[in-house]
């Protein structure tokens, strides 16, 4: 009986391309976060933006009210990942009849939320 070696019976006839995975990538879209107006980052309490002019940028926050508060994480981007968390400092929002300021530290965490006149 002859036994054969293991090149002649398993050797396909074409050449041996290797397999090409495209790999998709996964965004992970932050579902239910509220987005925001807001001013760029400021230095200290930003009460002082112009409230009309100066909401250029759009957050997403994890909080249930209609602006963050204390304790809710601030993106960026509407995705929940680490690398969207806005940056340490100061940013003012309105809803268009209130207004505050609100304070990032780090990892996307309100410390501190201020009422601002307008």
């Amino acid at each position: 009986m002859s036994l054969g070696n293991a090149n002649t019976s398993a050797q396909s006839g074409g050449k041996n391309k290797p397999i090409v995975v495209k790999r998709r990538k996964e965004v992970v879209a932050a579902v239910g976060y509220t987005q925001i107006s807001a001013s760029p980052k400021q230095s200290s309490n930003a009460c002082s933006v112009n409230t009309s002019s100066g909401l250029t940028e759009t957050y997403y926050h994890d909080g249930s009210a209609a602006l963050p508060a204390q304790f809710d994480q601030v993106y960026s981007k509407r995705q929940a990942s680490d690398r969207f968390y806005l940056q340490p400092g100061h940013y003012k929002t309105s809803t268009g009849t209130l207004h505050q300021s609100f304070e990032i530290a780090r990892a996307g965490t309100v410390i501190a939320v201020t009422g601002c006149k307008s």
